[in-house]
């Protein structure tokens, strides 16, 4: 005899059932990718502002905040304000806003010298309860990630 029996029918439907019920909503929720793009973008700008800093000599601010993120100079270089946005290199200011659904709890204010390394008062971001902190060392710059 060949086939499934019908006790090993209902018990794969109700597996299934089962399985939709527990990880169908969390699999559709967008806010758990929300969270992890801003994340990595707000990581992308951090890092772009220290290179950015060594290769031009400029202290660039970067900060993360619930507005969203941003790059700023720190202090006049060249043709550059004090206080004014960094270009974008695909053009635009180097800034975007933060999306409603993501929860940032721990803000992030450093500025970087022509050295890489990084002064500010508050040198750790935290978002989405703690899953994603992103954390810039004193003085060396380095750009620390967890998870």
């Amino acid at each position: 005899m060949r086939g499934f029996t019908l006790v090993e029918l209902l018990m794969v439907m109700v597996i299934i059932g089962i399985l939709a019920a527990v990880v169908g909503p969390r699999f559709f929720d967008r806010q758990v990718f929300d969270e992890r793009l801003f994340f990595e973008e707000s990581l992308a700008a951090v890092r772009y502002g220290q290179k950015l800093a060594v290769a031009s000599g400029c202290p660039i601010k970067a900060q993360i905040s619930n507005a969203g993120y941003a790059l700023t100079y720190a202090a006049a270089c060249g043709a550059q304000a004090e206080g004014s946005a960094v270009a974008n290199p695909a053009g635009g200011s180097y800034a975007a806003s933060k999306p409603d659904n993501v929860d940032l709890s721990v803000a992030l204010d450093v500025t970087f010298n022509s050295l890489g390394g990084a002064a500010g008062p508050d040198s750790t971001a935290k978002m989405a309860n703690g899953a994603f902190v992103l954390s810039v060392h004193p003085v060396t710059g380095f750009i620390e990630t967890t998870p």
